[in-house]
C-alpha cells in the first residue's frame, strides 16, 4: 500500500464511533492501529504472539487495535462495494464504458477467482484449504468493472474447491435476476468457467 493511500484509508474510518470512547485515557492514533491491523493482515496469518513480539506491544493491545480496524473497514464496505441498481443511470453508464473499451456488446463486468493465503491450515478440515500450489487459501470469487472496481465478492470456499463450483453458489449466479436487466447481459471470465446465458469464457479448442 501506498504512504497516500494509507493515509486515505485513514481519513475514511477515523471519525468511526469504534475509535471514541469516554475514557480518561484516549485511544492511540487511528492511523497507528489501522497500521498495525495491515501489517498483521499482510503477514498471512501468523500468531498475535510474533506480531506482540516485532512490533514490541501486548498482545491483548495488538488485537484490540486489529478488531477495532476491521470493525471501522467492514462498515464502509457497502460504501464502496456496490452492484448498481438495475436501470439506473449508474448501471447504464458502467456498461457503456465496458462495451467501449471491451468491444463486447452486452459485457456488465470481468468475472475471475482469487486465493487469499494462510500462513497455517485451520484447525478443522484444515487439508481442504490446500490449493493447487500448495498453500493454505480461501478461495474468492470476484467481479469488477473496467474501471477495476470490484463490484461482487463472494467468499467461504477452501481453496482447493474449483472456480465453477464456487461461482455456482453465489447470489449472482443463483439469483441473476438481481444483478442483470437486460436478457442480452453478462460476465467475461476466463476458460474454467462454464459457459452459460450470463458468462462468456474464451472458446475452447
Amino acid at each position: 500500500m501506498t504512504p497516500p493511500a494509507f493515509y486515505t484509508l485513514n481519513e475514511k474510518i477515523k471519525y468511526d464511533p469504534i475509535f471514541q470512547n469516554q475514557s480518561r485515557n484516549p485511544q492511540a492514533d487511528t492511523a497507528l492501529q489501522l497500521a498495525i491491523t495491515l501489517y498483521i493482515l499482510g503477514q498471512k496469518g501468523n500468531s498475535t504472539i510474533r506480531f506482540s513480539e516485532q512490533l514490541q506491544i501486548g498482545e491483548g493491545t495488538a488485537s484490540l487495535y486489529r478488531y477495532r480496524s476491521m470493525v471501522a473497514l467492514l462498515r464502509l464496505l457497502p460504501t464502496y462495494l456496490i452492484w448498481p441498481q438495475l436501470g439506473s443511470s449508474t448501471y447504464r453508464l458502467m456498461r457503456s464504458e465496458i462495451e467501449d473499451e471491451s468491444n463486447f456488446p452486452g459485457c456488465i463486468g470481468f468475472l475471475d477467482g482469487t486465493d487469499i493465503g494462510l500462513m497455517y491450515a485451520p484447525s478443522f478440515y484444515g487439508e481442504t484449504y490446500m490449493n493447487r500450489k500448495k498453500r493454505y487459501a480461501l478461495n474468492i470469487q470476484t467481479v469488477c468493472d473496467n474501471n477495476l472496481r470490484f463490484t461482487f465478492i463472494s467468499a467461504g470456499y477452501p481453496a482447493s474447491v474449483g472456480d465453477p463450483v464456487a461461482f455456482g453458489s453465489t447470489p449472482l449466479f443463483r439469483n441473476p435476476a438481481s444483478y442483470f436487466f437486460s436478457p442480452d447481459e453478462y460476465l467475461l471470465g476466463d476458460k474454467i468457467y462454464r459457459i452459460t446465458r450470463r458468462c462468456m469464457t474464451p472458446y475452447k479448442c
